[in-house]
C-alpha cells in the first residue's frame, strides 16, 4: 500500500471543500491507475495492467470517442463493496459528519486497493442545488431537473463540479461505445457496466435511498474526457434514479496549483473603479470590496489537469486492441469512426 496523508480542504474563508490527499509513493507492483498516451490524441486507462477503457479527441476537438472495456476482470470490483456495518458506522458519527467521513472511507479504500499514483488529489462533494425559487414557479421534483453542484469558494478554483439532469446516464443501458460531445459541454457521468434490474443490491439501495441513508456515489474527474467516470456506486445512482431521491456525488480529481501573472493596467483599472464607488455610496459594502480586492491580488488558481504518461507512440498498439474488442463485440460500426476521429 502506498504512503499516503489526508487533511481537511478549507477555502480562505474556513469553509470546507472537501479532502486533500497526498499519495507520496507507489508500489510498482501494485499497478494503479494509469493514464496513457500517444499520437493521434489517442487515450488508454490502464487499471492493475489491463486497459479500463480507450478513448480518442476527434481532429477538431469537439469531443472523444470512448470505448469502455467490458472484458476488463475488474470492471465491476474496483473497490471492496459498502457494507451495513460501514454506513452503521458514519451514522453514528453525526448528520453534520455524513460527507466528511465518506470523503475519508473512500481515501482509505482508494489507497487499500492501491488505485490512487503518487501525486496531489482532492475528494470533494457534488449534491444537488436547492430550488430557491418562490413556490408558485417551482417545478414538479424529478429526475428531469435535478442540478448537482460543488460548495461555493472563495477561492478561485477550476475544481467547481456540476452535473445536469440531460448528462445523467440509465445504467441498465449503458454505452459500450459513446460520443463525448464536448461542443454541447461534456461534463457527462459515465457509468462502466450495467446495472442488473433483478439485483438484490439494487432493491437494497433503493431501501437506503428512502431511508436517506444511501452513502455517495464516486466518481472520478478525467480532463481529457471532460467527464465524470463512475468509480464505486453504479447501483447506489441506479437506485437513487429509480426512487427519484436525488444521491449526493463525490468526485475526485488531482489537483494543481498554478499562479497567474497579474495584470498591473487591470489592477489600476479596478482600484480606480472601486475608490470612485466608494465616493459615491459612503454606506459601501465594506465586505464585498474587501472580498474582491483579496481575488484582485490572489495569484493562485487551483484546478484539475489529469497526467498521462505518453508511452503510446505511434499508438498502433492502441489501435489493434480497440480494432479487436469492437469485432469481438459485433461493435464495428464504429471502428472507422474511431480510426479516423470523425462524427
Amino acid at each position: 500500500m502506498s504512503d499516503f496523508w489526508w487533511q481537511d480542504f478549507l477555502d480562505r474563508n474556513d469553509r470546507w471543500q472537501g479532502l486533500e490527499l497526498i499519495v507520496r509513493e507507489n508500489d510498482a507492483s501494485t499497478r494503479p491507475l494509469d493514464m496513457q498516451s500517444g499520437h493521434h490524441q489517442r487515450m488508454a486507462l490502464q487499471v492493475r495492467g489491463e486497459t479500463l477503457f480507450w478513448a480518442t479527441v476527434l481532429k477538431d476537438y469537439s469531443g472523444v470517442w470512448l470505448v469502455f472495456n467490458a472484458d476488463h476482470r475488474d470492471q465491476q470490483e474496483l473497490l471492496p463493496p459498502i457494507t451495513s456495518q460501514d454506513i452503521e458506522a458514519i451514522l453514528h458519527k453525526g448528520h453534520e459528519a455524513w460527507t466528511r467521513e465518506w470523503c475519508r472511507y473512500f481515501a482509505r479504500q482508494l489507497m487499500t486497493a492501491s488505485l490512487l499514483p503518487a501525486r496531489r488529489w482532492l475528494l470533494r462533494p457534488m449534491t444537488q442545488v436547492k430550488n430557491n425559487a418562490p413556490y408558485s414557479l417551482k417545478k414538479p421534483f424529478t429526475v428531469e431537473n435535478w442540478h448537482f453542484q460543488s460548495p461555493t469558494s472563495a477561492d478561485k478554483m477550476g475544481c467547481d463540479w456540476t452535473l445536469y439532469a440531460e448528462d445523467l446516464p440509465d445504467l441498465t443501458q449503458p454505452d459500450k461505445v459513446r460520443l463525448v460531445d464536448w461542443w454541447w459541454g461534456g461534463n457527462l457521468l459515465l457509468g462502466r457496466y450495467p446495472v442488473d434490474v433483478n439485483a438484490g443490491r439494487l432493491k437494497w439501495w433503493r431501501k437506503k435511498s428512502r431511508e436517506g441513508t444511501l452513502p455517495p456515489v464516486l466518481v472520478w474527474y478525467v480532463a481529457g474526457l471532460a467527464s465524470y467516470v463512475i468509480l464505486d456506486g453504479h447501483y447506489r445512482f441506479q437506485a437513487a434514479r429509480e426512487e427519484g431521491i436525488p444521491p449526493e456525488f463525490l468526485v475526485i480529481g488531482e489537483l494543481h496549483e498554478q499562479v497567474i501573472a497579474p495584470d498591473p493596467e487591470k489592477q489600476a483599472r479596478i482600484l480606480r473603479s472601486l475608490e470612485l464607488q466608494r465616493q459615491k455610496k459612503p454606506d459601501f459594502n465594506v465586505d464585498a470590496m474587501n472580498q474582491m480586492l483579496i481575488n484582485l491580488y490572489d495569484t493562485r488558481y487551483l484546478h484539475a489537469a489529469t497526467v498521462s504518461r505518453a508511452v503510446l507512440g505511434s499508438g498502433e498498439r492502441w489501435a489493434r486492441e480497440v480494432s479487436d474488442y469492437l469485432r469481438r463485440h459485433q461493435l464495428e460500426d464504429y471502428l472507422e469512426k474511431i480510426q479516423s476521429r470523425e462524427e
